[in-house]
């Protein structure tokens, strides 16, 4: 529920009720949103692309996994990367939370990237996305990140966590990035997961679902082609991925078109 003077994005509503809704937000690449306010407290959960956050705690740069959150009334302001971005979010009425099993205060902005926060936001992620969620269900799973996601410390830096994310980048399988690092693969899957809230071959899904969506909204190239521009194997590598991290198919993405 944000002032719409100051969103230019698209706003897909996914579940609605009496004091909360669900919905799907797509921002143009490169697209600046000036300082706003929400009526209700909201969760943003990371999907695609990249921005960042400016808010009453400071800034961030989100381009993985991660959440915001914003109590009602709470100021805050964002400029988007140049892939876009793409967010799940739920809004919601306190009183409406309080009947779901969360009662705690929302006093201020708060701001998690990866770790346990950003892997109970992709359990929160799959419930909004599901067709077939209740009211009931989206409340206690709110509830449930809440109460893990204030309960959680910063999450902790690592030192060799850069050189993955570069190699990465550069399409480095996950047995050369473990040699290079002189680490064990199977230790280094498994601390990539715990630091980052998704899978080393996650990563590389996203972001190669990242660059196949901009390409989607902003042109009519073949699906075909665009899948292998974007490092797909083929067409229905690219769907499937699409299935597994969007819950939806690459036509349904172009057909989101923002004006």
């Amino acid at each position: 529920m944000v002032e719409p003077a100051v969103f230019k994005g698209l706003e897909i509503e996914l579940h609605r009720y009496s004091g909360a809704r669900a919905l799907r937000v797509v921002h143009p690449e490169t697209q600046q949103i000036d300082e706003h306010r929400h009526d209700w407290a909201y969760v943003g959960l990371y999907t695609l692309g990249q921005y960042r956050e400016y808010y009453d705690g400071g800034e961030e740069d989100m381009a993985g996994p991660s959440v915001a959150l914003h109590p009602a009334g709470r100021p805050h302001a964002d400029v988007v990367g140049c892939e876009g971005l793409e967010t799940l979010t739920i809004e919601f009425d306190r009183a409406w939370l309080r009947l779901h099993g969360f009662d705690r205060p929302l006093d201020r902005s708060r701001i998690w990237r990866g770790g346990a926060v950003a892997l109970a936001g992709r359990r929160l992620q799959s419930v909004i996305q599901s067709a077939r969620a209740t009211e009931a269900d989206l409340g206690r799973a709110t509830a449930a990140f809440l109460n893990v996601a204030l309960k959680s410390d910063a999450a902790p830096s690592f030192g060799w966590l850069p050189a993955v994310e570069r190699a990465l980048a550069r399409g480095r399988p996950t047995a050369e990035i473990a040699r290079q690092l002189d680490l064990h693969p199977a230790w280094l899957a498994r601390a990539y997961r715990a630091a980052t809230g998704e899978g080393l071959h996650e990563t590389a899904r996203r972001r190669r679902v990242e660059l196949a969506a901009g390409l989607l909204r902003r042109s009519e190239t073949p699906l075909a082609e665009i899948a292998l521009a974007a490092g797909f194997c083929d067409q229905s590598h690219m769907n499937r991925s699409f299935r597994k991290l969007l819950g939806r198919a690459p036509l349904q993405v172009r057909g989101e078109r923002l004006a």
